[in-house]
């Protein structure tokens, strides 16, 4: 018997990612005191981009291995944390890729810095803590 079902997993990881947007695109919109209508529209429209890049990269990857986890009962916080930053590395990677067209000339310079892991950390928190609300049954009102 599995862990968690499928509905539980996908919705988790599609709501994972939403809180670390919303920071993100919030905290850009202030530095740059931007906060004319364009503005919003710009960084509306390239946050949800983004969100799409990440449904179509990372939700299949991460929905697999977390089916096969699930399966074996070790789909927990640890391994949750720990596939959110190996995810977070590999969409890096293709990142640097296809914007840049080579890797940075140093990885230890790349992976040191402390965003990176805050990123990676706070979406796999988001995913776990997911996982247990959607899987909590839903008490009927009397």
């Amino acid at each position: 018997m599995s862990q968690y079902n499928n509905k539980t997993i996908l919705k988790a990881l599609f709501f994972a990612p939403i809180l670390i947007q919303l920071l993100l695109a919030i905290l850009f919109i202030f530095i740059n005191h931007e906060f004319n209508l364009q503005s919003l529209l710009t960084v509306g429209g390239i946050s949800l981009l983004i969100y799409m890049v990440y449904c179509v990269l990372t939700v299949p990857i991460a929905y697999v291995f977390s089916m096969w986890l699930a399966r074996k009962n070790w789909l927990n916080f640890f391994t949750i944390v720990m596939g959110s930053v190996l995810m977070w590395l590999i969409v890096t990677i293709i990142g640097y890729l296809v914007f840049i067209g080579s890797l940075p000339t140093s990885i230890l310079e790349w992976v040191s810095t402390w965003y990176f892991y805050v990123i990676a950390v706070l979406v796999g928190c988001c995913y776990w803590s997911g996982l247990k609300l959607f899987s909590r049954p839903i008490q009927a009102k009397q």
